[in-house]
């Protein structure tokens, strides 16, 4: 009994230094330079930690971790699942869920296995819908499409000259950017976890699109009660996609390192609180005296629940607050959750909707 348990530990101390040191690894290996593509996996998952300011990565305790922390997952009991609806940059017509200008969506399933570990599936799309393309019409029947009336000759439509053929719009078309996250995360001892992401990427517009695919990996570590601290390397070896138009052009988007910690207060009878901060490396560049370098972004979280049943969240992403509220409701042994988050944004607020649960 005694060698038997010995040899499980000593694998399990081995998978994590092995996984340590190829976080370590990849942290080296960052370019030196920031890259903007497909930032849409930087927009974020679930309204529960979306009203928090995004300060997750050492909480990821449902289904949503595949995200946020994919080794939070090893926490899952049985299965669980989330799904999320958002209209994003409102044009302020409409009540107050009016339609957005950007459609962003989540969902995702997780299930433990046991002696294997925890395994999900998830699947997120943010798309710009019916775009209209826009023609003309061949009035004139000169083969030429978009002749105006050109007073002065000189080739060029200005002010006060109008189309002779008539403009028509021909197709509508989307812009849409979807992910599959195919997440699995282990439990190595009662106060270490870990856990990784296969990404598999597609990028539309019109008539081109790209693909491409990359890793994630992540760490949770619990040292004390109540005291939780994350770790996240996303895109951990850069994740390339490449476009099928003429110049077949290749995006890389650089791998970024998310680092964050969480303590958990109960109050007795009354309900329980989570207090948090996540500091994220900023692969934007930032201009100082012509050099470009590397920034960060520090998000700070609280969420509060009354009786396990209201919950009542704010947080703040840098200079943007966010707010959230949730509800819990049980069923036996299940749980179904129901959120709100609302964030503010220079380029218009947004309202995220999201449903989640175990069973």
């Amino acid at each position: 009994m005694v060698r038997v348990q010995f040899k499980r530990n000593s694998t399990n101390q081995l998978y994590a230094l092995l996984f340590i040191g190829y976080i370590a690894l990849s942290l080296t290996a960052f370019a030196e330079e920031g890259s903007h593509a497909a930032e849409f996996l930087s927009h974020g998952v679930g309204a529960r930690a979306l009203g928090m300011g995004s300060a997750f990565v050492s909480i990821a305790d449902d289904a949503t971790a595949a995200y946020w922390n994919p080794a939070g997952l090893a926490k899952i009991e049985e299965h669980a699942f989330s799904a999320m609806y958002s209209d994003s940059f409102g044009t302020g017509e409409g009540g107050f869920l009016r339609e957005g200008l950007v459609k962003y969506n989540f969902i995702n399933y997780v299930q433990q296995i046991e002696g294997i570990g925890s395994v999900g599936i998830s699947w997120i799309r943010l798309g710009v819908d019916d775009i209209p393309r826009t023609t003309f019409v061949d009035t004139n029947g000169n083969g030429f499409l978009g002749d105006f009336q050109d007073k002065n000759g000189n080739g060029i439509k200005e002010e006060g000259e109008l189309y002779i053929d008539r403009p028509v719009v021909a197709e509508y078309f989307s812009n849409t950017d979807n992910a599959l996250l195919i997440s699995y995360a282990r439990q190595i001892n009662s106060k270490l976890a870990i856990g990784g992401n296969l990404k598999l990427l597609r990028q539309s517009i019109f008539e081109n699109s790209g693909n491409g695919f990359g890793i994630d990996l992540g760490l949770m570590l619990e040292p004390l009660h109540g005291l939780r601290i994350g770790a996240m390397l996303e895109d951990a070896t850069g994740t390339q996609i490449r476009w099928n138009t003429p110049d077949r052009p290749t995006f890389t988007r650089d791998a970024r390192f998310r680092l964050g910690a969480s303590y958990h207060l109960t109050f007795p009878v009354i309900g329980h609180a989570t207090i948090s901060a996540d500091l994220e490396t900023d692969r934007k560049d930032l201009e100082v005296d012509d050099e470009s370098s590397g920034g960060a972004v520090l998000r700070f979280g609280a969420e509060y629940w009354l009786f396990n049943v209201v919950a009542f969240r704010v947080g703040a992403e840098g200079d943007e607050l966010a707010v959230g509220v949730g509800l819990r409701f049980r069923f036996g042994e299940a749980t179904l959750s129901a959120d709100y988050a609302f964030n503010a944004h220079d380029l218009g607020d947004s309202q995220r909707l999201s449903i989640s649960g175990t069973f």
